[in-house]
């Protein structure tokens, strides 16, 4: 009422859509801040939910495994049709191949193997973290479809960032990835 031009009156419609703009303004004000909160809310309960996980078995998936000294590291990977020959590849943190490890046939699905942590020599190999690589081929020698996974059992949750992140022995798994839950065994 302030603002307007005493000569030229706005009339009694204009008005009324003009305060039904700004009372819309600010209820959509009100809900964004709402929004705001309740986000606020759902990441504390993410948090929550993420402790709960500790001493969880946890598979995402990825191809990076934990080596411990004198322990030998489990690699797991799904396999998407049966394979006549199954070859793993372990790499260092530079891509430089460790061992190749040839499985022979397996199934299609999820499979494991136990690495003992020697190099292609048969020596010890200093604890770390390694990456591995699936490579599979049916009786035509066609590449079958592999996946690397992280499968291990959470040992604790870090909260400091954006959102949770796992510890899977010395891996860091964000909640996000994390394909599947179950119980260690």
């Amino acid at each position: 009422l302030q603002n307007q031009d005493p000569l030229q009156p706005m009339d009694n419609q204009q008005f009324a859509v003009q305060l039904a703009t700004f009372n819309s303004l600010e209820q959509l004000i009100g809900i964004n801040d709402k929004l705001g909160n309740l986000q606020t809310s759902q990441g504390a309960t993410n948090q929550f939910n993420a402790a709960s996980l500790i001493g969880k078995e946890v598979t995402s998936n990825g191809n990076t495994l934990s080596l411990e000294t004198g322990r030998p590291a489990a690699m797991s990977y799904q396999l998407g049709a049966n394979a006549a020959k199954v070859v793993v590849n372990v790499q260092d943190k530079s891509g430089a191949l460790v061992r190749q490890i040839a499985v022979g046939t397996q199934n299609a699905g999820n499979q494991s193997l136990l690495w003992d942590g020697k190099d292609a020599s048969g020596q010890a190999v200093p604890a770390g973290l390694y990456n591995f690589e699936v490579n599979a081929f049916d009786l035509n020698g066609k590449q079958v479809p592999a996946s690397a996974q992280i499968k291990g059992t959470v040992t604790g949750v870090r909260l400091d960032g954006s959102e949770p992140v796992l510890e899977v022995g010395a891996l860091q798994v964000p909640l996000s990835a994390v394909t599947n839950v179950g119980t260690p065994g």
